[in-house]
């Protein structure tokens, strides 16, 4: 069982170290990352080498097991970790020369930026570059190569970092430190945020973390600490994907932070006013916080502190905050402070039983930086559905339920990094507000300016707007860096150039991103100016080496004069590929393609939407499969991929890639539709053993239409006979996944067809007769009687009706089964009475079909009425009886069968013990005779029209 020493949860916490600990780790949590990375000890693991083309590798030399203490290496890489996370996320400028790192003899005749350069070349990783202007790239480099997760150049026996070994990862055995699985997953979460796009870390990171939080002894003293820690990592790496499964599971991950923490929240409404001019109170949305780990016994100074540092902005060290000035709505919220007047509302007094409810939301406790941290956590996770950052402001909803827990977060300032994203977060709230967008983007701009001194590139403490000295330390900083979700210095600047081409600010738009050197992005602003060709023109300049600028070098590897990209070839990829989107040639994907060194997965994207738009199925498979081979986390690109297989008539090739679709995105409706389809087109028993049954799959609607979209009611064309033998196992796994897909695309009448056809071929009659008045409650309006599958609603009475050849003593349990016999009635009575009848009163079938069901339940009343219907329904209303014979016969057989009904079923008694139909004679003789009259012009002389004559003579 692992425990960890005083000394790794000091690093891990940024705490004082222990007296005994060595110098370097005491440096290291004080986040003094120049003097950690200058010591004797680092500079004896730094090495650069260069081989004969003259390609440069920087690295860690180990060394043989025993020649170092293990708790010096931690720290180094430590040290090496937060020096990059100053350097690009949260400040102040670390005054740190990276060749100073390394033997001067092996740096000789090297640059910084060449360096640099090295170790962003070094850094891609599933075919995505490092953004090309990440400083002091080194620092990130070194602290993934000591931490184990990518392999130095000067251990030639290391594995590949593509497949990294779970029990023996790159670099030392680490036998002593067990907290070096943590620090993977921190140094792994800050590798992908500076990548292009979102890359799966090795399985094993996320796999050891989770391993060492369960392997703590409950009583140890880092359990609680570390576990929690841990959980909220787990939460930040999945919430940097994109996609909806991660998101609901940063959701869970956030919300067990919380508990371990002991924090306790609460979403709720107070009585309050939000506008300065407003008369009556309402419920406001507020959060409520409360952390069970600050001791009682503190809080007449822990009160005092908080209103100090309330009171005077300066002491708590945090970034400067705007203040709204609108001549409408208040700054914060003006919560009621009386008690009587929370309890006026039902919600104030539901709430006022919660263990919360005696906290004033104007005044309340205070709780940690790391308690603070988990609430921003959490401000997403309370919404029904995945909602991303950059775009809070599409939902009124959303916006204010970040809003309450940012607002949470403001009014206790207690560190810098915590202060810092829930301004940022605040900022993404407003930005769909009238009285708050320019706020919104002041204060994002403020945040921008605090981090530089004028170069885009240089990162300083010192703010425009505030003072050197008031400025918080590194360690300040970065002791809440991991538990927080802020991006780095480019990130945030892209965001403020989004937002003012948002507000029609397009020309400052272009300058941030020209000066970030974004250039798809400044393409886009020229086609937003109507000048899409100074946007080509941009690319061109730059693959063509034109445009001298910070990002092209000199390649000393291809002679004077050449010019390289800085970031790589990789970068170059990219930039082919926006001219190919940019002129829609496809010429230029297949030079990305070659140029990156076969390893631009979105070259191999583009190129396969290029085959798929010229229908060549075959070479766009192909293209998918190579890009989803480098990099898995697309969706859209696994769901076309599906329709190239389905295409293909390949219905394993498109299981499995709708497969992994849904396992991104399980709220992808279509998907899961044509995941069904995929099921019930898959002929071959594979082992299955259950009976097999016939399926008509004509009758199942889904596949791919002209416009290749999937799953919108297009029958899949098969060359093959449509009744094939399917195992039941497929057909039910398809019912599942068309049970996923009406559970998100409710309002799809296709899609609850699809659903009503597999539930009835499998045995799911309630949940067919469900689907069934879900289709007529969306087409009954507009279609009429075809919105109803007569031939499904008499399948359901068939299922009421039709005894199931069982014993005695299974008897009780048929009619407690809700597809069958008195445990489907219910239901399907009420899909008759409420749904259908109101809507539809002259479909003859759907008499006779609830005739059946009458007569099932002994009412002879029910039953001779609704068989009266049908008739007049039917036959009655029919014109076309009178000149068409064949309708004529037809309507024959229907007069003697209502004619038979009247005979039975009129001398029965009732409930009440009365006949039902005392006249049954009477009625029978007018309604054949009212017949005979209407077709004696046409059809006197046939033999049927004889017969019912001689009826008409027996009923005298």
């Amino acid at each position: 069982m692992a425990t960890l020493s005083a000394l790794e949860s000091a690093l891990l916490s940024l705490s004082p170290a222990p007296k005994e600990a060595s110098s370097l780790v005491q440096q290291a949590c004080s986040a003094d990352a120049s003097l950690v990375l200058t010591s004797e000890f680092a500079q004896s693991l730094f090495h650069v080498k260069r081989d004969e083309a003259g390609t440069v590798s920087l690295g860690v030399r180990f060394g043989q097991a025993g020649d170092y203490d293990e708790r010096d290496l931690l720290a180094v890489g430590v040290a090496a970790l937060h020096g990059f996370a100053q350097i690009n996320w949260t400040g102040p400028t670390l005054a740190l020369d990276p060749l100073t790192l390394f033997p001067a003899e092996e740096v000789e005749g090297l640059s910084a930026t060449q360096l640099n350069e090295a170790a962003i070349d070094s850094l891609s990783y599933c075919g995505e570059p490092v953004y090309h202007l990440a400083k002091s790239a080194t620092l990130l480099a070194i602290a993934l190569q000591i931490f184990g997760l990518v392999p130095s150049p000067f251990d030639p026996s290391a594995p590949s970092p593509l497949l990294p070994s779970l029990s023996n990862p790159h670099g030392p055995a680490w036998s002593t430190t067990p907290s070096i699985k943590a620090w993977r997953l921190r140094a792994g979460i800050v590798w992908i945020k500076v990548l292009d796009e979102p890359v799966p870390l090795p399985a094993y990171v996320a796999a050891d973390a989770a391993a060492l939080r369960t392997s703590l002894p409950l009583s140890s003293p880092d359990r609680s600490h570390l576990s929690l820690s841990l959980s909220l990592l787990a939460s930040l790496l999945s919430r940097s994907s994109p996609h909806s499964q991660a998101q609901r599971e940063a959701s869970t991950l956030a919300r067990a932070a919380a508990e371990e923490e002991g924090l306790e929240w609460e979403l709720t409404g107070r009585m309050g006013k939000r506008t300065k001019w407003q008369v009556d109170e309402k419920t406001q949305l507020v959060v409520l916080a409360r952390d069970r780990s600050v001791q009682k016994g503190k809080g007449k100074e822990e009160e005092e502190q908080k209103q100090s540092t309330v009171t005077d902005s300066a002491q708590a060290q945090v970034p400067e905050v705007l203040e709204l000035n609108d001549d409408t709505l208040l700054e914060r919220t003006a919560f009621t402070v009386s008690g009587d007047t929370t309890q006026s509302t039902p919600a104030a007094a539901a709430s006022e039983s919660t263990p919360l409810s005696d906290i004033d939301p104007s005044d309340q406790p205070h709780i940690s930086p790391f308690s603070q941290s988990v609430l921003l956590a959490l401000s997403l996770s309370t919404l029904p559905q995945p909602t991303s950052l950059m775009h809070l402001s599409a939902d009124v909803l959303s916006t204010s339920q970040v809003a309450s827990f940012v607002s949470r977060v403001l009014i206790d300032p207690q560190n810098w990094s915590v202060h810092s994203m829930a301004l940022l977060l605040r900022c993404r709230a407003e930005a769909g507000r009238s009285r708050t967008v320019e706020r919104g983007v002041l204060q994002m701009q403020a945040l921008v300016d605090q981090l530089k001194d004028g170069s885009p590139t240089e990162v300083s403490a010192i703010s425009s707007a505030v003072k050197a000295e008031d400025m918080a330390s590194p360690r300040d900083r970065l002791s809440q860096f991991h538990a927080l979700a802020l991006p780095p210095w480019w990130e945030l600047e892209r965001e403020l150039a989004t937002r003012y081409a948002s507000l029609g600010i397009t020309k400052s738009s272009l300058e941030i991103f020209t000066r970030l050197e974004m250039w798809e992005e400044v393409a886009k602003c020229w086609m937003s100016l109507e000048r899409p060709d100074k946007g080509i023109e941009v690319i061109r300049d730059l693959l063509e080496g034109g445009k001298a600028e910070s990002d092209l070098v000199m390649d000393v590897r291809k002679g004077e004069g050449a010019m390289r990209f800085r970031g790589g070839e990789k970068r170059e990829a990219k930039l082919w590929c926006t001219l190919g989107e940019l002129e829609r040639e496809p010429k230029h994907y297949e030079k990305a393609w070659i140029v990156s060194g076969r390893t631009s997965s979105r070259a191999q994207r583009s190129l396969g939407a290029v085959y798929w738009s010229n229908q060549e199925w075959e070479k766009a498979r192909k293209a998918f499969r190579l890009a989803l081979g480098i990099n898995p986390l697309f969706p859209r690109t696994w769901f076309v991929l599906g329709c190239c297989e389905m295409r293909l008539q390949d219905w394993a090739g498109a299981q499995e890639a709708f497969g992994r679709c849904v396992a991104l995105e399980d709220d992808d409706a279509e998907s899961w539709s044509n995941l069904a389809s995929c099921h019930l087109r898959r002929g071959e028993v594979e082992g299955d053993v259950d009976a097999e049954a016939d399926l008509d799959l004509d009758a199942v609607e889904g596949g791919v239409d002209s416009t290749g979209v999937v799953g919108t009611g297009t029958p899949i064309e098969d060359d093959e006979d449509a009744a094939v033998k399917l195992p039941f196992s497929r057909k039910r796994a398809a019912f599942h996944c068309l049970k996923m897909a009406i559970k998100n695309s409710y309002d799809s009448w296709r899609m609850w067809y699809n659903y009503m056809i597999v539930a009835v071929d499998v045995g799911e009659m309630s949940e067919a007769c469900r689907a069934l008045g879900r289709i007529i409650e969306m087409r009954v309006a507009k279609d009429g009687e075809t919105a109803i599958d007569l031939e499904v609603l008499e399948r359901l009475v068939d299922a009421v009706t039709k005894p199931l050849e069982t014993d005695d003593e299974d008897s009780e349990q048929q009619h407690v089964d809700p597809n069958c016999g008195k445990g489907l009635l219910p239901r399907l009575e009420r899909l008759i009475t409420v749904t259908i009848l109101p809507n539809v009163s002259n479909s003859p079938r759907v008499f006779l079909a609830h005739a059946r069901l009458f007569l099932w339940q002994g009412d002879y009343a029910g039953a001779l009425d609704a068989h009266l219907k049908a008739y007049r329904a039917g036959v009655a209303a029919d014109p076309t009886v009178e000149h068409d014979r064949a309708k004529f016969v037809e309507a024959c057989t229907k007069v003697e069968d209502v004619v038979g009904m009247l005979e039975n079923l009129g001398p029965k008694e009732d409930k009440e013990g009365k006949e039902i139909a005392k006249d049954w004679k009477f009625q029978a003789r007018s309604l054949v005779r009212t017949f005979l009259g209407r077709t004696k012009g046409a059809f006197e002389d046939e033999p049927e029209y004889e017969k019912l004559k001689e009826l008409v003579a027996e009923l005298r």
